[in-house]
């Protein structure tokens, strides 16, 4: 169980998923969190699984959360993670025609085609999604004109920084609000000022 007392306990589980290493430190992120508030680790994900999801949506996922997948399941990263059920095209959820959507924005209208979603930032309407051709990631924002935000390059850095994030509420003696400042330094580093602002502000 991770208990952070200074800066250099957080733990940055990888550059890369897939590299050396990626799974045994996210693995002690994710156990941790799930100890943390008495729930059950999810089940790895099989191969044939993700492939149906890929026939479903007719692309591929991005390596990184079929190899996420594979190994930890729709697991609590801080941030909820669709159930596969729920992962679906954008344009899907918001058809032109739909009186009640966004009034999306030139820019919007572009990408909003070819955009997927796969996480709920917390439940508040706002969601992460990844790019079908190029599998960047998105934001989109339904506060904020234009609603569509391109954050990451890939999924990896998304997963990453939310098992930083969630390593918030691992504080040991030293109290959460410090261990979330941290957390978000650590944050800014990685990924800049504006890209953690729109993230979590």
């Amino acid at each position: 169980m991770i208990d952070i007392n200074q800066k250099s306990d957080i733990i940055i589980p990888f550059e890369k998923i897939g590299n050396t290493g990626w799974d045994e430190k996210s693995k002690l992120i994710i156990e941790s969190l799930a100890q943390n508030w008495s729930n059950a680790l999810k089940s790895p994900i099989s191969i044939e699984e993700i492939e149906n999801l890929e026939k479903r949506l007719e692309t591929s996922l991005p390596s990184g959360l079929k190899t996420f997948y594979n190994i930890f399941g729709i697991a609590d990263i801080g941030e909820e993670l669709q159930s596969f059920e729920d992962i679906m095209w954008m344009k899907d959820i918001w058809k032109e025609d739909n009186p009640y959507g966004p009034e999306f924005s030139k820019e919007d209208k572009i990408l909003l085609p070819h955009l997927i979603t796969f996480s709920d930032y917390l439940g508040n309407g706002n969601m992460f999604c990844f790019h079908s051709e190029t599998k960047e990631i998105y934001y989109y924002d339904h506060d904020t004109r234009p609603y569509i935000t391109k954050m990451f390059q890939n999924v990896d850095d998304y997963i990453k920084g939310c098992l930083i994030f969630a390593q918030a509420d691992l504080f040991g003696e030293v109290g959460q609000e410090k261990v979330e400042k941290w957390t978000e330094e650590i944050a800014e580093d990685l990924f800049g000022k504006d890209i953690v602002r729109k993230w979590r502000y």
